[in-house]
């Protein structure tokens, strides 16, 4: 079993937000053994729907600011894009910055294609 350093290092070591290439990185976690990447799998789709739930108020426009402009699929591209982006920019992320990303399209789709091992 990885820890969540470990697999955070895995996420981090893949470059997304340099490199939108998801092919390259289903390339790179092919490799990976099965139970580790069945970890990694779970592991991101934990981290995308922590974010999605903490935030969803803010994107539906309940919290009073004005929501964060994204479709539905929007919304899950953004998510992911912050795993992708790895630790500390998961852990410092704030509704204010989803807004921010989504009015300057400051993310890709799909962080969660790299995932189609």
């Amino acid at each position: 079993m990885k820890t969540e350093k470990e697999l955070w290092e895995i996420i981090e070591q893949a470059n997304w937000q340099s490199d939108h290439n998801d092919d390259r990185i289903v390339e790179e976690w092919s490799k990976l053994d099965d139970d580790t990447f069945k970890q990694l799998e779970k592991f991101i789709g934990e981290k995308t729907s922590i974010l999605y739930n903490n935030y969803e108020s803010a994107w539906l426009n309940k919290d009073g600011k004005g929501g964060i402009d994204v479709s539905d699929d929007g919304w899950t591209d953004l998510t992911a894009e912050v795993v992708g982006r790895g630790e500390n920019f998961y852990n410092n992320i704030t509704a204010d910055k989803l807004r921010e990303m989504a009015d300057e399209h400051d993310y890709k789709e799909c962080f969660l294609y790299c995932l189609h091992k």
